[in-house]
């Protein structure tokens, strides 16, 4: 496969209501190459998740969406396949590690079970030992030390930090070529965080994994990312590489986030004039990371 793994282009999203047609994307684009890491970056209600939803493939059937633009995956533009074409695609060629861990698995089946079903999700055919015997790998490769005993227990039954390693574990069993990871790590601890991430991180090395990270954590974002895109409102605002963005932010919504990020220094946060339309301006590019995308 030629191109980028994943390549949106002018996107636009509205939602049908009583009122109205409600506008929550604005024509945004962007790309993500092969093994890339891309983090989406923005606060709540900006778009992040909705745009890793349509991905999914999850919008497009919902009656009351109105979708344009373009989204392509491994070259192929959803918009052209059936339902069951995308349903083919999710756990497979893409999957999603969810914010909370603990909720994204049912707690009335054991983990096996729920593995079992992802790695049939590939290949119909999988034993129940053959799935055992690659369950209790990816979990090991998730630095899960008695895999066996994991498997046989109930989520609720494991911590956090377990139940997100597992979920990791399950998102990458099948080899996909795109993880989608929407806020990993918030419902957990600094620490545990921390560890869960650089084991993600490993992961998605190893497997040559292309990565859409959603994140209002610049922190993260900054060790994680190799580039960023930041969103306000359904729009583009600022795209660079995770370096030259944290060095020299451009657009004021992106100074503002990197203002809010909590300091030991005593400082208040700058005012920031949403009035101004400052936000609204045309998306910022750094120089050296491609051609400008997703300008309004």
């Amino acid at each position: 496969m030629s191109g980028p793994t994943l390549r949106i282009r002018d996107l636009k999203l509205g939602f049908k209501s009583w009122s109205g047609m409600v506008e929550v994307l604005h024509g945004i684009s962007l790309h993500i190459n092969k093994g890339e890491r891309v983090a989406l970056v923005g606060e709540s209600g900006s778009g992040k998740s909705v745009t890793a939803r349509i991905v999914l493939g999850l919008l497009q059937s919902l009656r009351s969406a109105r979708l344009s633009g373009l989204v392509e995956f491994e070259g192929r533009d959803l918009s052209k396949l059936s339902e069951a074409e995308r349903h083919a695609l999710r756990g497979t060629r893409m999957s999603m590690i969810f914010q909370d861990p603990t909720s994204s698995l049912n707690p009335v089946y054991p983990v096996f079970t729920q593995f079992h079903e992802v790695l049939r999700r590939a290949n119909p055919a999988i034993t129940a030992a053959e799935a055992q015997m690659r369950a209790e790998k990816a979990l090991a490769d998730v630095s899960i030390p008695d895999p066996a005993r994991v498997l046989e227990s109930y989520p609720f039954q494991l911590s956090g930090g377990m139940n997100q390693r597992v979920m990791i574990a399950m998102a990458l069993a099948n080899e996909p070529s795109l993880l989608i990871a929407d806020e990993p790590g918030t419902a957990l601890d600094v620490t545990v965080q921390a560890q869960t991430l650089k084991l993600m991180r490993e992961q998605v090395e190893r497997h040559g994994t292309s990565v859409l990270f959603i994140s209002h954590n610049l922190g993260v974002v900054r060790e994680f990312a190799d580039r960023v895109y930041v969103i306000y409102k359904g729009r583009i605002a600022e795209q660079g590489s995770a370096a030259a963005l944290f060095e020299d932010p451009r657009h004021p919504y992106t100074q503002a986030l990197l203002a809010a990020v909590p300091r030991i220094t005593g400082e208040g946060i700058p005012e920031i004039d949403d009035a101004s339309n400052a936000y609204f301006a045309p998306t910022v590019v750094h120089e050296g990371n491609g051609e400008p995308e997703g300008a309004s």
